[in-house]
């Protein structure tokens, strides 16, 4: 099987990165890329230390990247200027929390009590409206 660029041609970081992380690639380049690696007497101690590295780096950004989720939130320029996606998420969006969208996922409860709750006072409203007009 033949890539683009092939196997043989790519950065040994790059070779190290396919070699290590197979699920990310083709089975066939991965075993092309170990073969490679072998090839260039490139030592398991420095992919180690290599994948460490990026192991470490992708923590960090996974970490980062929860945490903003965690503390975004719902605006009210969200409600004024996009009205529909914004009742569409709140009504329909029933992962926040499981994505990790903690606030949102606050928020979207009391959007929703207080929109159970209008819809409630409107009812009662036109009932009483109607008993006492009729």
């Amino acid at each position: 099987m033949e890539f683009t660029p092939p196997i043989a041609e790519r950065a040994t970081d790059e070779l190290v990165r396919i070699a290590n992380y197979p699920d990310n690639w083709n089975p066939v380049a991965v075993e092309q890329a170990k073969q490679e690696l072998i090839s260039r007497n490139v030592s398991v101690d420095y992919q180690q230390k290599k994948t460490k590295i990026w192991n470490q780096f992708y923590n960090r950004k996974n970490e980062a990247t929860s945490q903003r989720r965690a503390k975004e939130s719902y605006s009210w320029l969200d409600v004024i200027f996009d009205l529909p996606e914004f009742l569409v998420g709140v009504l329909f969006d029933w992962s926040l929390k499981k994505d990790g969208y903690t606030k949102k996922h606050k928020q979207r409860k009391y959007i929703l009590s207080a929109l159970v709750l209008l819809i409630v006072v409107l009812y009662v409203w036109v009932q009483l409206y109607k008993k006492f007009n009729y």
